[in-house]
């Protein structure tokens, strides 16, 4: 959890200093006293504190996404799991599903930035977390799909040694088949253009 350490002279000296370094407001921050030192005749004391978030951060994504639910008038569930630095949230929200995904799953890419920011917003850079959403299995389905896909089309390209060009994925559905595709040893991907409009290009090696 992100925390700072302190030399002031009052506990309340150091909550600003610390809500511009953590980037969290003034309720979400604890304060403990780690070390006094009393000064002369009660004048020039000084205090070392630790300053750190109250809440951790994964709860403060599953509140989130819960809170998405329910103001969406969305009934389900949503599983937690934690492996490592991953943290992996799966939604099962009935009639809601399609709208949480949205068209080209832009919700789904969306609400994932949105949960990973508010959760690392709690961590420092060493403990960032690499958090992912999938809703009514869309992802995995929509990742097995991409790894037959990647196949398919890196066995044409090896054997015509025409290159192929794929449009209408998004970044992280082109990266699944950058992936799927990174250790074949006659064809290479690679993306050109620019977002809205980039595609991935697959094409044999030289």
């Amino acid at each position: 959890m992100k925390s700072r350490v302190y030399d002031v002279k009052t506990m309340e000296e150091a909550l600003p200093l610390a809500v511009e370094e953590l980037g969290l407001s003034k309720d979400r921050l604890e304060v403990t006293v780690l070390d006094e030192k009393k000064g002369f005749l009660g004048f020039g004391g000084k205090l070392q504190v630790e300053v750190k978030a109250k809440e951790d951060g994964i709860d403060q994504g599953k509140e989130y996404l819960q809170m998405i639910m329910q103001a969406n008038k969305g009934e389900g569930f949503i599983e937690k799991r934690i492996r490592g630095n991953v943290v992996e949230f799966n939604i099962d929200a009935g009639e809601l599903n399609g709208v949480l995904i949205g068209k080209n799953s832009k919700h789904l890419i969306a609400l994932q930035t949105l949960v990973s920011m508010i959760i690392n917003s709690h961590y420092n850079e060493d403990e960032q977390k690499i958090v992912k959403i999938d809703v009514g299995g869309y992802r995995k389905r929509r990742e097995s799909t991409l790894e037959r896909m990647a196949v398919d089309f890196g066995k044409q390209v090896a054997k015509t040694k025409q290159q192929i060009k794929l449009d209408n994925l998004n970044s992280y559905e082109r990266k699944i088949i950058h992936d799927k595709l990174s250790t074949w040893k006659d064809v290479t991907t690679h993306s050109e253009g620019e977002e809205p409009d980039r595609y991935l290009i697959i094409e044999p090696k030289e």
